[in-house]
């Protein structure tokens, strides 16, 4: 592993971890840096095969509650949100027209727990159509998962085979409808993990870690450029 890879999960550990401590049932920062991927995600347009464009500004409003619990970390709680989306940014291979910016605020409008997110910076003309791909990176690889329902395990008959002792012949199932995913546990015998606990089924985010067997998969979502003339 990297230097630059130890050093992005040091990061999230402590945004998801010495946060979550401080807030417990709260809202919690990751479910900020989440938010603003997904609008990150909406929004970004492939100008042509090798650029896609996202608006760079985004601004965030909690409730007066919640804003007021974040508000003693100051500019650092930004810095960290900044870095991990500037993270899933890269990794998505996205451009902005301008320096990436977010900005969070209360608002006398929303329930605590409530997360508000709009987005603005430069559109592009003509834009192409954009199909958004699952994906899971796991062993060095990235394999698209092109089923509405892909299974994963060690035997060859799981969508997915990996060659991990670790894992049950069917271990988990990636199920996406075409804009979400969720991911479910098919009674393994070791389990599944999400973010360090073990689920039955959930919904998961891009750039989701899950840890099943002897092998950490990355769950991505990536974007495809759609040639209509093919």
């Amino acid at each position: 592993m990297s230097f630059v890879e130890n050093f992005e999960r040091r990061l999230e550990r402590f945004v998801n971890g010495a946060f979550s401590k401080a807030f417990k049932s709260q809202l919690q920062p990751v479910e900020i840096s989440a938010a603003i991927k997904a609008k990150m995600d909406k929004g970004a347009a492939v100008v042509d095969r090798d650029r896609i464009l996202a608006p760079n500004a985004y601004f965030v409003r909690l409730s007066q509650a919640d804003f007021a619990r974040l508000t003693p970390m100051g500019e650092h709680l930004v810095s960290e949100i900044t870095k991990q989306v500037s993270n899933h940014s890269k990794k998505q291979r996205y451009q902005f027209s301008s320096e990436l910016q977010i900005a969070i605020e209360a608002s006398a409008s929303l329930a605590v727990g409530q997360i508000q997110v709009s987005a603005s910076g430069a559109k592009a003309p003509e834009v192409a159509n954009v199909a958004w791909t699952p994906a899971l990176d796991f062993g060095g690889k990235r394999y698209l998962l092109a089923k509405s329902r892909t299974t994963v395990g060690r035997d060859s008959s799981a969508d997915l085979a990996v060659n991990d002792a670790g894992l049950s012949r069917t271990h988990f199932a990636i199920n996406w409808d075409g804009s979400s995913a969720t991911i479910e546990d098919l009674g393994s015998t070791n389990g599944t993990k999400v973010a360090g606990r073990s689920i039955k089924s959930q919904s998961i985010s891009a750039d989701t870690v899950i840890e099943a067997g002897r092998t950490n998969f990355v769950f991505r979502i990536i974007a495809k450029n759609v040639d209509e003339n093919k």
